[in-house]
This record gives C-alpha cells, sequence and structure tokens, in this order.
C-alpha cells in the first residue's frame, strides 16, 4: 500500500483536514470493526510517509489512540459526520476515499464487511456510491 497514484499530498493539509483524512484511514482499518497490531503498523507507517516528515512517530500515535477513544465513545456515523465537514470539498472526499481503498485493498482482497464499508462512508461523505467502490477494484498497471 502506498499513497502514489493520489494528487493528494498529506503533508500540505491544514492541521484539521489532516486528521479528518487520518481519521477515515483508521475507519477504514477498522472496517471489520477491531483493528490489529499489524494495522496500526502500517497504518501509521503510511501516515509517517505521507506526511513527509511533518508528524512524528509519537503524534501519530497519539492520533491514532484519540481517534480510537473518540470512535468508542461517539461511533462510526458520528466521526463520519465529522469527517465529512472536516474535509470540506468534494475533491478531497474523494481522494480520501482512494486513500481508504488502499487501506481496504492491503490485503489484495475486499471482503463484503469492507465493501459495505466503502459504500457507507461514500454516502457520509455525499459521495456516488459507485464512485467509490470503483475505488476498490484492482488498479491496472
Amino acid at each position: 500500500m502506498n499513497f502514489e497514484g493520489t494528487i493528494l499530498s498529506l503533508g500540505s493539509l491544514e492541521l484539521p483536514r489532516l486528521e479528518a483524512l487520518i481519521e477515515l484511514l483508521f475507519l477504514a482499518a477498522y472496517a471489520d470493526g477491531a483493528i490489529s497490531a499489524e494495522e496500526r503498523a502500517v497504518l501509521r507507517q503510511k501516515v509517517l510517509e505521507g506526511s513527509q516528515g511533518r508528524l512524528s512517530t509519537e503524534t501519530v500515535e497519539a492520533m491514532l489512540d484519540s481517534i480510537e477513544a473518540t470512535l468508542a465513545q461517539q461511533g462510526r456515523e458520528v466521526r463520519f459526520q465529522s469527517i465529512r465537514r472536516r474535509l470540506g470539498d468534494r475533491r478531497l472526499k474523494l481522494e480520501a476515499l482512494a486513500l481508504a481503498g488502499q487501506i481496504l485493498r492491503a490485503d489484495h482482497q475486499v471482503d463484503l464487511r469492507e465493501a459495505a464499508w466503502m459504500a457507507r462512508a461514500a454516502e457520509a461523505l455525499e459521495i456516488p456510491t459507485d464512485e467509490a467502490l470503483a475505488l476498490l477494484r484492482p488498479v491496472a498497471l
């Protein structure tokens, strides 16, 4: 998994949008109802790489801890609405879903829970479901 193939640079996002994007990626990794230590490590590494040195390991880990705690308190639907507001424009929402699709495809397969998550995320972000589900298709080389 990498962030190549998107025009989004995590290093250039203002903090509220960056936090919203990271939260969406966390929710994607959590699509099956749990996030393993290995999934969390991959997510942390990809965020560190994508932020181009803007975020430290400690900062990313603190963000992931905060996201996990907030998710437990508020639930996925409330978090989706917060992410939608913070991301703002359609282009950024679509790019965020493309990155979430990379998280969902990281193991080279997408199960029904992950596809359902993508459909719900698209709806919450006001992106047509068919556009979002197309992001789950394998990328042709």
